[in-house]
């Protein structure tokens, strides 16, 4: 891990800039983001929103507990306490980041070291619609029938007979999954 900066909701931002200005690189690190609750509502969520839209490959660990410590304690909407003490509802984070498009949530016991070092191992797993270099078998159908421009030939990764095989451009992948069904070889999985 490598700390970038130490702003308030910039952490979702940097890792997405981070994240675009590194494709293609064959070393190119996992990108995290770090935001508190509060933050997240106060600032995160734009950035979030970018991320999901701009198709960021990253991880946004939001670490919530329920109060506005940096700034004097004061409520915020995951608290389900107004400015004036009134009592409501929530605004559940989970279901914030599901409404705008965020594919896959855990939620975990942040005092609960084993389940959460499970989750970011996990998260990190991830991708998104991806061509398995072993079955693919170089036919081109994918880039052929559809004209997609994620899907591109991989000059680098040939077939016994000398025949590209297909790889896919995370950056212009939009993740509808059209290809892994017209794929004869059962090569492209999402």
């Amino acid at each position: 891990m490598v700390d970038t900066c130490l702003c308030m909701g910039a952490g979702i931002t940097m890792a997405q800039g981070l994240d675009h200005a590194m494709r293609g690189q064959d070393d190119k690190p996992t990108c995290f983001a770090f935001v508190g609750d509060s933050t997240f509502f106060a600032s995160g969520i734009t950035g979030t929103v970018n991320a999901v839209y701009n198709q960021s490959d990253m991880i946004l660990c939001v670490l919530d507990n329920s109060t506005t410590a940096m700034t004097g304690h004061q409520p915020h909407p995951g608290m389900g306490v107004t400015m004036m003490g009134e009592k409501v509802e929530p605004v559940d984070i989970g279901r914030v980041l599901e409404g705008i498009g965020v594919k896959s949530i855990r939620t975990v016991d942040p005092q609960n070291l084993e389940e959460s070092m499970q989750a970011v191992s996990e998260a990190m797993e991830e991708e998104g619609v991806r061509v398995d270099p072993e079955k693919c078998i170089g036919c081109m159908m994918c880039i052929n029938e559809i004209g997609c421009t994620a899907l591109i030939p991989d000059s680098g990764n040939l077939t016994e007979k000398g025949k590209p095989k297909a790889m896919i451009d995370k950056a212009l992948c939009a993740g509808c999954g059209l290809c892994a069904q017209i794929c004869p070889a059962d090569a492209i999985v999402k």
